[in-house]
């Protein structure tokens, strides 16, 4: 299991949340955002919508099973980079 506090550097519009959704789906490892008070499934796009989050938004992104490791660099890498 992998823990990693971030802050988002990225805008989240509803492609982006897509884009990220997608993205956790190519791991087969459980992978979790928090924020605040609240924790959901990376792949799912409700959720992710639900979370609310914002460029500058504080999350832990929490990775557990076969490939956690390359999942977490994966999510990090995606939140933490800045869209154009």
């Amino acid at each position: 299991m992998y823990v990693k506090e971030i802050k988002v550097n990225r805008i989240l519009g509803p492609k982006e949340i897509q884009e990220l959704s997608n993205l956790a789906r190519e791991y087969e490892s459980d992978i979790k955002l928090q924020s605040k008070h609240y924790k959901i499934d990376v792949k799912s796009i409700l959720g992710l919508l639900a979370l609310n989050l914002g460029q500058g938004s504080d999350v832990t992104v929490i990775a557990m099973g076969e490939d956690d490791k390359e999942a977490m660099d994966a999510i990090s890498a995606y939140l933490q980079s800045i869209n154009v």
